[in-house]
């Protein structure tokens, strides 16, 4: 498959309409999972030599064409590649108090529920066990419907507007709330996908803890044998929780070496850019507000703003992000990198994608090859930046 032609045509607020034939038909692209990661809109955008500033959107696809919607990622220049110091860095500290309460967490893992005796209001991480119903207008809500179901208080299984109502609830009382169209469970659509708004009926039936067992050197042989005793336990979780925090030491270098770099910019991004960035964190935030179960103004009174407030908030740090952006990919261009495996990881990271086995071929499939790479290709820049005052990975 190969791209024989392209009409690009500017459209509204810096996006472009591409209008591109292939040597082959092209129609199945639209059926795609990640329509815009398909190989025939990285093959568009190579053709072009085009990163876009968002993985692009197939507007339609017909026989041997597709029209997609891209926006260009702008370019800047910098002043200067050098990196500024960054001053002493103190190696990360992990005391006996954290590995002791991590110690505890893990065998409480291995606990079983029981009643909490004494406790009558759950708390965070709670097990509550309730009866929940659902109504929308047009009827019964099934996913939202259970008897006797047991919940892990702040868990995604319910939209977490469910979670703030039952924080204030007491065993067997009844309360009721309004849950917005969009709710999600588990991160996804519920009520086969229409989320409807509805009014929710919850009641707290028990609330549950977890009994740990007793840690001793025998029962560290019996269920972690790889720790052997109490005293090895304790040092893998140590060991654990200072790759931990060496891992978000190094996390807080970047950050810092990227904020020194975005000051040399020599010219501001593009308005139209900012804009388009800032409004797809609004639709962003909204989707998270609503799989709570909230109304946007509900949201916005929690936090005592409302959306202007918000958009303005919003449009400053897109100007901030995509300077930075920028910054990173002119640092890349004016010294030549090139990603390695160890940067599609880090970039996966900064995605919501941490641990995952094969990183490049994750970012690839979810916004196609020429975006993971210049997700990738930042993460290198960031990283040079480090390496070249003896501070990169170890």
């Amino acid at each position: 498959m190969g791209v024989t032609s392209i009409d690009r045509q500017p459209a509204e607020g810096g996006f472009e309409t591409w209008k591109v034939s292939y040597d082959g038909d092209v129609s199945r692209v639209a059926q795609a999972d990640e329509p815009g990661a398909a190989p025939e809109v990285d093959e568009a955008l190579e053709h072009e030599g085009v990163v876009p500033l968002f993985v692009p959107k197939v507007r339609n696809a017909w026989g041997n064409e597709l029209e997609l919607s891209v926006f260009p990622c702008p370019q800047v220049q910098i002043a200067s590649s050098d990196p500024y110091p960054l001053g002493p860095v103190k190696a990360p500290h992990v005391s006996e108090a954290e590995v002791d309460q991590n110690v505890q967490q893990l065998v409480a893992g291995h606990g079983a529920l029981a009643p909490a005796l004494g406790v009558s209001t759950p708390r965070m991480g709670d097990t509550v066990v309730i009866d929940i119903q659902g109504k929308a207008p047009s009827g019964k809500v099934a996913d939202l419907t259970k008897t006797n179901f047991r919940y892990l208080v702040g868990s995604a299984a319910l939209p977490g507007k469910v979670t703030t109502l039952l924080l204030g609830m007491r065993i067997r009382e009844t309360k009721r709330c309004n849950l917005s169209q969009g709710w999600r469970i588990h991160g996804e659509l519920g009520d086969d996908g229409r989320s409807r708004a509805c009014e929710l009926r919850v009641a707290v039936r028990d609330i549950l803890r977890v009994k740990a067992p007793k840690l001793t050197d025998e029962w560290v042989a019996q269920n972690m044998p790889n720790a052997k005793n109490v005293r090895g336990l304790k040092d893998i979780v140590r060991k654990t929780l200072r790759a931990e925090a060496e891992s978000a030491q190094h996390d807080e270098l970047l950050e810092r070496a990227a904020n020194q770099l975005t000051g040399r910019v020599t010219s501001m991004p593009p308005a139209d850019a900012v804009a388009e960035m800032a409004n797809s964190s609004f639709e962003g935030l909204l989707e998270q507000v609503h799989g709570g179960g909230y109304t946007i103004t509900e949201y916005l009174n929690s936090q005592h703003t409302d959306e202007e407030k918000l958009r303005k908030m919003l449009r400053a740090q897109a100007g901030s992000e995509l300077t930075r952006l920028m910054a990173l990919d002119a640092l890349a261009r004016e010294n030549r990198l090139e990603p390695g495996e160890q940067d599609y990881a880090q970039a996966a990271r900064t995605v919501g994608k941490a641990g995952i086995e094969h990183p490049r071929e994750a970012l690839e499939a979810s916004f196609g090859r020429v975006y993971a790479r210049q997700l990738a290709l930042r993460a290198r820049a960031n990283e040079w930046l480090l390496e070249r005052q003896g501070l990169g990975r170890k």
